[in-house]
């Protein structure tokens, strides 16, 4: 920390830092609204997918998802909360926000990779349940998901490691030591701080991180788009395929009832894997466009390239917000789950402040009405029969056709509580 200017006073349009009006009114008004609400909406998915009855491999990657989305919306509240007067000019905050915003910056992007490859998990895992429905009811062995779930978070984590090392922010003391000020530079640019007209680094670490910019988007944004579009396009293509297998060899009044409810299904599906490619192109091309300029071409920093800057990260954070909405919100199986689970806690909550308010605490046998609660016998809720015992139920001319289309639909929906058979 550099203490040359301790004389030097700053006035409070010194001290500010953000870089221009745009990112000053997206950090204070929209940044926080849009981080309020993924957050809250990615812990109101994980209430339902950590659940026991909803254990499927597609929504443990879900919720690693989820978790990835709320680590990456909450890195952003210290750029959020440097932008209020009162943390903009407390010497503290200052002093944590200047030494951590590079690493903090590092680990937001990790996490935004660890959710791309987890869109890629899910849609892999529907594709492979799709083309082999027995995989659909396969469980894993106890140590794969972990260590598929490690790789996913190493391999992401090991990619942005250079972003801890791509600025230099140098920090320096104003005002007999009350004020602090800092200025970053990125390591490979020649030009650096003061007198000193050249860079300090070695020309082969710049290289090394010039090489990591490059790579980055492409393994992290660019070829994520690209398999992900793949993915989807060849669920769409066994979709059909698997519509004209079905279709062969029913009678003509079955053939028409199921084949409007396959049809149903797959224009269902088609919508969701457009929304998805459409949404995740939309929200990180435009970033991983910027990231390959910075490292092809020595653009100069102008207001206008760092407004355009400015609103490509906002497009990666509305699509970190609206993840939550897209998997799980989305499905009808989902929001019915997420009820009934939101009933029964109500329930419970009521049952036992009901029972605390009671003289005497609560008592397993109570009179209301003059009936003793014990004397009453509630009749059982009939439990829906399995889908192993309604198929067999099935007449033979539509047995194959109607236990198929529910497999598409369980795998289409992988949110729905599965009934997984354990492999041999």
């Amino acid at each position: 920390m550099s203490s040359n200017f301790t004389n030097i006073c700053l006035n409070d349009s010194q001290m500010i830092v953000h870089g221009s009006y745009i990112e000053y009114n997206l950090q204070r008004y929209f940044y926080p609204a849009i981080a309020i609400f993924g957050i809250l909406g990615n812990i109101i998915n994980l209430t339902v997918l950590l659940n026991k009855s909803m254990r499927s491999r597609a929504n443990t990657f879900l919720s690693v998802l989820a978790f990835s989305d709320i680590f990456f919306l909450s890195f952003l509240f210290p750029n959020i909360l440097a932008n209020y007067r009162f943390f903009m000019l407390n010497y503290y905050f200052r002093f944590f926000y200047f030494y951590t915003k590079a690493h903090i910056r590092s680990l937001a992007n990790c996490c935004s990779a660890v959710a791309i490859w987890c869109v890629i998990a899910v849609c892999t895992d529907r594709l492979v349940g799709i083309r082999s429905p027995l995989y659909a009811r396969a469980t894993w062995s106890w140590w794969k998901m972990p260590l598929v779930i490690f790789c996913i978070v190493f391999l992401c984590g090991l990619s942005t490691l250079y972003q801890h090392l791509e600025y230099f922010c140098l920090v320096r003391l104003f005002c007999h030591d009350t004020q602090l000020y800092s200025q970053c530079l990125h390591v490979t640019q020649e030009s650096w701080f003061g007198n000193r007209t050249s860079n300090p680094y070695s020309k082969s670490f710049r290289s090394f991180i010039s090489k990591c910019v490059l790579i980055y988007p492409i393994l992290m944004i660019i070829f994520p788009i690209i398999l992900l579009t793949l993915l989807n396009v060849m669920l769409l293509y066994h979709l059909r395929k698997r519509q004209k297998h079905l279709a062969f060899g029913a009678d003509k009044a079955g053939s028409k009832s199921n084949s409007h409810q396959f049809q149903k299904t797959e224009h269902r599906v088609t919508l969701t894997v457009s929304f998805i490619v459409t949404m995740f192109t939309i929200t990180n091309g435009p970033s991983a466009f910027i990231h390959i300029i910075e490292g092809v071409y020595d653009l100069p920093e102008n207001r206008l390239y760092y407004n355009i800057k400015i609103l490509c990260s906002t497009l990666v954070i509305c699509g970190k917000a609206s993840n939550f909405i897209l998997f799980c919100l989305g499905s009808k199986h989902f929001r019915l789950r997420l009820i009934r689970l939101t009933q029964k806690k109500m329930h419970k909550k009521i049952e036992s402040l009901t029972g605390s308010l009671m003289p005497g605490g609560y008592r397993e046998t109570t009179i209301t009405n003059g009936i003793s609660r014990d004397n009453i016998s509630y009749p059982r809720r009939q439990s829906v029969p399995s889908q192993k015992s309604s198929t067999s139920l099935i007449m033979s001319n539509g047995k194959c056709r109607a236990a198929s289309s529910a497999g598409v639909e369980s795998i289409y929906q992988p949110l729905i509580k599965g009934h997984h058979t354990p492999s041999p």
